[in-house]
C-alpha cells in the first residue's frame, strides 16, 4: 500500500460539489456581492434546521465565533469554566471577553468536563461553564450539568469546535446549552475553508452576535429610499463577517454532515475492533452518544512519558509513514498565556493522559485498509519494546 496517502487530517471537498461551488464563486464575481449575501444566510438556516436551533450565525472563524458568543452573553468580569484540553481559542475567547477563565482537570474517560469537576471548582464569581465537545465527544451527565446550571443561574455554552453533528440521546450539539460555538476550519467534521458558526434558540442573543460580527453596526434606515444613512455602532467590535465564497462551500458541506460523521465512526469502529486487545487504551463510548471522531485519540500504556511517547510517534512516522497529532499538548494550563488563571490548580488526569495520548489519523477519503496498516504498524512496534 502507498502509505504517503496517509494524513493526519485531511478536508473532503466531493468533486460532485465543486461545479455548484464555481458556479457560485463566478456569480459572486459577476455580481460583486461578496459579504453578506443569499449564500450566508442559506448556510445559516440550513445549519439552524440541521443542529434543531432556532438561529445560526455565521462568523469567519471558531475563535471568533467562541469570542462573539461570550460577548454577546453580556458578561464581564466573572468567572467561566473551560477544560485545560481544548484549543487555547477557547481559553483566549474568555479573556478577551473581559472574562476570567478558570482552567479545570478533565473526565478521565471523556476528556471533557463533568458535574463533579463543576461543582469542585464553582464559587460565587461564577457566570458561565463552556463545555468542549473535545473529538466530538459530548458529556455523558450534560441533563445534570444543565439543570446544575439552571438552578445556580451559570450560563451553560458549548464549544462544539469538533462537533458538528455529534448527538446524545437524539439532542445535537449545538442544542445542549444557551449557546455554541463551532469550528468550520478545513480539518474539522465539515468545513468553509475558514469559518465558524454559532448557534442559539435566543432572538435577542441572536442578534447581539450579528451586530458584533459586523463592527458592533447596524444600518440606519433610509429616511429618502436609495439614499445612504450610514451606520450605528452601538459597541466596539471588529470585522468576524464569513465571506460568501466561504458560505458556497459550506452549503454542500453541511448537506453531507451525517454522511461525514458516518465515515468517521465506521472508521473509529475499526480502529476500536483492532487495538482493543492491545496495550494501547482506546475510547469507549457510551451508546446513547454519536461522536464524530474529528480525531482517534488513543492513550499509550501507564508509566509512558513524553519522551516514550515521542519514541514511539517518531518510529510510526519514520518506519512506517504513519502521521500522528498530539491531542491539544502541551495543555491550556501549561500555556504561558495563561499561568496567571492556574495558579492553586492541579491537573493529575490530564498532566498523565495528555503526555500519553496519540491522535492517530482520521479524514473522510481515509478506507479502512489504510485503519489496518496503521494498526499493524502500531501493533508491530508494541511487539517489538
Amino acid at each position: 500500500m502507498d502509505t504517503k496517502k496517509l494524513y493526519r487530517a485531511k478536508p473532503c471537498i466531493p468533486q460532485e460539489d465543486k461545479p455548484y461551488i464555481q458556479n457560485a464563486w463566478n456569480e459572486i464575481l459577476d455580481t460583486g456581492m461578496f459579504i453578506q449575501g443569499k449564500y450566508v444566510t442559506e448556510f445559516e438556516n440550513l445549519f439552524a434546521e440541521y443542529c434543531g436551533t432556532k438561529y445560526a450565525i455565521a462568523t469567519n472563524s471558531g475563535a471568533t465565533s467562541l469570542e462573539v458568543m461570550l460577548r454577546a452573553s453580556n458578561i464581564e468580569g466573572k468567572k467561566f469554566l473551560v477544560p485545560t484540553q481544548t484549543f487555547v481559542a477557547s481559553v483566549s475567547a474568555i479573556v478577551r471577553s473581559n472574562n476570567i477563565p478558570v482552567i479545570t482537570d478533565i473526565d478521565p474517560e471523556t476528556q471533557c468536563l463533568n458535574l463533579d469537576i463543576i461543582k469542585a471548582n464553582v464559587d460565587e464569581d461564577t457566570a458561565g461553564i463552556m463545555l468542549v465537545h473535545m473529538a466530538g465527544m459530548l458529556p455523558p451527565d450534560y441533563k445534570d450539568i444543565k439543570q446544575y446550571c439552571d438552578d445556580n443561574n451559570i450560563l451553560l455554552v458549548e464549544d462544539a469546535s469538533h462537533a458538528v453533528g455529534a448527538t446524545i440521546d437524539g439532542v445535537k450539539a449545538g442544542n445542549l446549552g444557551f449557546a455554541a460555538a463551532f469550528s468550520l476550519f478545513a480539518t474539522k467534521i465539515i468545513t468553509s475553508g475558514e469559518g465558524g458558526m454559532i448557534t442559539t434558540n435566543n432572538e435577542g442573543f441572536a442578534e447581539r452576535c450579528r451586530v458584533l460580527r459586523n463592527h458592533g453596526c447596524v444600518r440606519n434606515t433610509a429616511i429618502v429610499p436609495g439614499l445612504d444613512y450610514g451606520v450605528s455602532c452601538s459597541v466596539a467590535s471588529s470585522n468576524y463577517r464569513m465571506p460568501e465564497m466561504s458560505a458556497a462551500i459550506g452549503i454542500t458541506q453541511i448537506k453531507r454532515a451525517d454522511e461525514f460523521v458516518a465515515k468517521r465512526n465506521l472508521l473509529a469502529d475499526r480502529y476500536k475492533e483492532r487495538l482493543k486487545d492491545t496495550d494501547i487504551v482506546v475510547p469507549d463510548i457510551p451508546e446513547n452518544i454519536t461522536m464524530t471522531w474529528w480525531q482517534y485519540i488513543v492513550a499509550l500504556p501507564k508509566g509512558t512519558d513524553l519522551v516514550l511517547r515521542t519514541s514511539f510517534c517518531q518510529t510510526l512516522l519514520e518506519e512506517h509513514n504513519v502521521p500522528t497529532a498530539n491531542a491539544y499538548w502541551p495543555a491550556c494550563h501549561e500555556q504561558s498565556a495563561f499561568l496567571d488563571y492556574v495558579k492553586g490548580y492541579e491537573y493529575p488526569v490530564a498532566d498523565d493522559l495528555l503526555h500519553r495520548h496519540v491522535a492517530l489519523p482520521m479524514y473522510y477519503e481515509m478506507d479502512l485498509e489504510q485503519v489496518d496498516y496503521v494498526c499493524d504498524s502500531i501493533i508491530k512496534i508494541l511487539n517489538d519494546r
